[in-house]
């Protein structure tokens, strides 16, 4: 879940930290920059934003670097205490990889596709942030200054528009490419799902993924709204765990489901309403994300039966593992109305 880090020494530790190393790698950080900065003399920290995934713990901060040509220049770096920093590194280099070539790929599906009114006016570049600085003695790894970038959760735009932001960007992501998935890759699911799901239903679901056609050479396996980051002109993905040969939808149902959770985390004092908070979702939020998602790559030849309710209702069940038992609780009924119920396939039916 996302916190805000208050104002105190932790926050004036992590920042003293970052500072000194922003001035040490400065002529690493200008380089990525797109004006001309001159020498980087200091910076100025506005807010930290921190979150715990499954590499580790990140913390986005808000800052301004003091600039002998450009002034003050806003945006922000990514620091991160990692679990594996090695796997850490190489996925944060591999991740930039795979963006560059998509963002190649991009270029050549523009030349022969009409582009909706929509879709231009996401930013047209997507990138992932560079490792700047390695710190093994911490497990820490700090990703370059990103100018005007603002997480996606924090984004100044209407809540139901991030989703639009998010579809495009997981659309981006994921590419062109369909390629069939390696379903032995989800056992662990299944096998946690055989706990609380009817075997029927799970059998029903590995049958429509067997059928799907929506593999991804990678999919970003922990995406959400904080892992976005957005300025006027591009989009930076951050923390990807990539996993191979997975379904693009494992993505979207990820992304929807960490809302969720925040959602009922956030609201857990004033009562979870299920059928309220399923309509919201299957009404509003998956309309968004499917509608800029499909803009950008049409996913209609791929499947049979769209795999989001699975995807969203196991990812639930699975973050039930991580909460108190109230929260745990309502994640996993949520979660087994999205398998038994199907609400979105419904809904796409109608």
């Amino acid at each position: 879940m996302s916190v805000l880090e208050p104002d105190g020494d932790k926050q004036k530790k992590i920042h003293e930290r970052v500072r000194s190393l922003i001035l040490q790698s400065s002529d690493k950080i200008t380089q990525n920059i797109q004006i001309t900065t001159g020498r980087i003399s200091d910076t100025r920290l506005k807010k930290i934003r921190s979150y715990r995934g499954a590499g580790g713990k990140t913390y986005v901060i808000e800052a301004a670097l003091s600039t002998s040509l450009a002034g003050e220049i806003d945006g922000g770096i990514v620091l991160k205490f990692a679990n594996d920093l090695e796997a850490e590194v190489d996925n944060a280099k591999k991740l930039a990889g795979l963006l560059t070539s998509r963002q190649i790929d991009w270029e050549n599906w523009k030349k022969d596709h009409e582009i909706s009114s929509r879709i231009r006016r996401f930013p047209d570049s997507l990138f992932a942030p560079e490792v700047i600085h390695v710190i093994p003695e911490v497990n820490a790894l700090i990703l370059e200054f990103l100018g005007g970038f603002t997480p996606l959760l924090q984004l100044g735009v209407e809540p139901a528009d991030r989703w639009g932001y998010a579809g495009y960007a997981l659309a981006r992501l994921h590419g062109s490419k369909r390629l069939k998935i390696n379903i032995q890759l989800y056992n662990p699911i299944f096998k946690l799902l055989r706990t609380c799901i009817d075997e029927k239903y799970i059998n029903f679901w590995i049958e429509v993924l067997e059928q799907s056609k929506g593999g991804v050479e990678y999919i970003h396996g922990d995406s959400h709204l904080s892992n976005i980051l957005v300025s006027p002109t591009r989009i930076a993905w951050i923390d990807a765990i990539l996993l191979p040969k997975l379904d693009r939808m494992d993505d979207v149902g990820y992304i929807i489901s960490h809302a969720v959770q925040e959602n009922v985390a956030e609201n857990i004092g004033f009562g979870i309403n299920d059928s309220k908070l399923i309509k919201s979702i299957t009404r509003s939020w998956v309309p968004i994300i499917l509608t800029c998602y499909k803009q950008t790559f049409d996913i209609s030849q791929l499947y049979t039966r769209l795999p989001l309710d699975f995807f969203i209702g196991s990812h639930l069940i699975i973050r039930a593992e991580l909460w108190e038992k109230e929260i745990a609780t309502i994640l996993t009924r949520l979660g087994q109305k999205f398998i038994y119920e199907m609400p979105i396939s419904t809904m796409l039916q109608e």
